[in-house]
């Protein structure tokens, strides 16, 4: 029976190699956006839809595209993207 080395051990994987991961198992891939027709609607690096953001309209518009640009901040973020400053 063979056993693993340090030298043949995977390196661990980090919580962002973790969160890209199981974004890619349902065809997420990052970096997500805006979409430019819906701007509470969020697309990923492919162009395909991921989310709606207040589906229902029952929020102003302002504060639907506001909550949009934050869900695309966080998940964006906690893939290892960093905001364009």
């Amino acid at each position: 029976m063979d056993t693993i080395t340090a030298k043949t051990a995977p390196p661990p994987q980090t919580a962002r190699d973790r969160f890209a991961a199981d974004l890619a198992k349902v065809n997420v891939v990052l970096p997500v956006r805006i979409d430019t027709t819906c701007q509470a609607s969020l697309v990923d690096a492919t162009g395909r839809e991921v989310l709606t953001v207040d589906s229902s309209g029952r929020r102003p518009d302002a504060e639907a595209w506001k909550l949009a640009h934050w869900v695309v901040l966080a998940l964006n973020t906690c893939g290892g993207f960093r905001p364009e400053t």
